[in-house]
């Protein structure tokens, strides 16, 4: 995420869950800070959801298929040069 684009897109994703507190990005680090209910959502159904849409989490890629919807922000530089 180095965009407001990926970062509305990637926060949009993650407020859809029931459950979630709050999500601060840190474009620069390209990192994320998630606040969430345990009793509403695990760690491993935030995890999941992102990657379905295909957000890079702890080093791995998402869905492919996902992946090709995000801006090309959000992807890897080599991934934004592929067909």
């Amino acid at each position: 995420m180095i965009c407001d684009d990926g970062v509305r897109i990637f926060e949009g994703r993650v407020l859809a869950l029931e459950g979630i507190k709050s999500v601060s990005v840190n474009m620069n680090d390209k990192q994320a800070e998630i606040s969430f209910l345990s009793d509403k959502v695990s760690l491993d159904a935030i995890t999941t959801h992102l990657l379905e849409f295909g957000f890079t989490v702890d080093g791995t890629s998402g869905n492919k298929a996902a992946r090709k919807r995000l801006p090309s922000c959000c992807l890897e530089p080599e991934e934004d040069t592929q067909a």
